[in-house]
């Protein structure tokens, strides 16, 4: 069997007035629908088409791939920055995913629609997201306090600081707003909290808040690291 030495990608998008028994269905059903109604017609009569035309060429084709995707614009649509609010750690294609799932099943109080959409994206995604910080405080030594500037990673995903291993015995000045994180080139601070020390190292968290309100930097940081 011969090899592919090239790529080619043919998109169309087909606007539809379909009725409102074919609207009901979530999105799986609906995709699953729709491409039962396309069926191999059209499925595979591109395919086959396409053979046809390049072999007019001496091209061959050695293999092909389809992919349907559905949107129901008669839902209402999720407001973009109430997403990122709960769920900053997501990619926009993650947060497309989580608006279809919800789509059309989302409570109108803001802090009822937070939390469904705070608990579904940790659903969809619950891995640590690392992206590389500085953490800026005070080192606490005998009865005063220096200034000090250490390496850690933030998790995006939940907003807690780890701190690198070679300043986990530093101990930081404690309380709410005594830290300021640091990231991708300076572009991200925020304001965090010491509460505490442990064996792996000071206890510092930053709210989802703050992370949601830089969200696109600290997102960049970490795809490209990813």
């Amino acid at each position: 069997m011969s090899k592919a030495n090239l790529k080619l990608h043919v998109a169309f998008e087909f606007e539809i007035d379909a009725p409102e028994a074919l609207l009901a269905h979530d999105h799986a059903t609906l995709c699953k629908k729709l491409s039962e109604m396309l069926g191999p017609l059209v499925l595979q009569g591109m395919p086959k088409v396409t053979k046809t035309q390049l072999a007019k060429e001496g091209a061959s084709l050695v293999g092909h791939h389809y992919r349907l995707d559905a949107k129901n614009l008669s839902l209402p649509a999720i407001d973009r920055a109430a997403m990122i609010a709960a769920a900053p750690h997501l990619t926009d294609e993650e947060l497309d995913k989580l608006a279809r799932q919800l789509a059309g099943k989302t409570p109108a109080a803001p802090a009822e629609l937070h939390r469904l959409l705070r608990r579904h994206a940790l659903a969809l995604v619950n891995e640590y997201r690392l992206v590389p910080c500085k953490i800026e405080g005070k080192l606490k030594s005998g009865g005063t306090f220096t200034d000090i500037t250490v390496g850690a990673s933030l998790n995006l995903t939940n907003g807690s600081v780890m701190v690198d291993e070679p300043h986990r015995q530093s101990h930081l000045q404690q309380g709410i707003g005594v830290v300021t994180l640091t990231a991708a080139d300076g572009a991200v601070r925020i304001t965090g909290n010491c509460e505490g020390h442990t064996l792996s190292g000071p206890v510092i968290n930053v709210s989802i808040t703050d992370i949601a309100k830089s969200r696109d930097a600290l997102i960049q940081l970490w795809q490209a690291r990813n």
